[in-house]
């Protein structure tokens, strides 16, 4: 089964964030993390089920799944998935308080 792609625009601007975070750093690791992000979510098409779910107790929050970033472990998509299509929700660094993160999501 081939699977559609859509990032919520705060996923786009997480992913952005992060880099420009990492740019401060090094440009040459900013630039990996985009491509790395992009392989990653190629994975995540190629079996979305694959990831675990990542375990929220809030009831809107549980079909969401989590995937590391390539080569970037602490960093970590979290994306649902629906039917015939993925949906990426947001890309985080690992050591936030993602409970706190996602309580500020909007309800379906």
């Amino acid at each position: 089964m081939t699977f559609g792609l859509r990032i919520l625009p705060v996923a786009d601007a997480d992913v952005d964030d992060l880099a420009a975070y990492i740019a401060e750093d090094s440009i040459e690791q900013a630039l990996r993390f985009f491509d790395a992000v992009q392989a990653t979510l190629g994975l995540i098409l190629e079996a979305p089920k694959r990831w675990p779910l990542y375990g929220f107790t809030n009831t809107r929050l549980r079909d969401l799944r989590k995937r590391s970033v390539l080569d970037f472990p602490n960093h970590l998509v979290f994306y649902r998935v629906d039917v015939d299509m993925v949906e990426v929700v947001r890309v985080l660094h690992g050591a936030r308080d993602l409970p706190a993160v996602f309580a500020d999501m909007p309800g379906d």
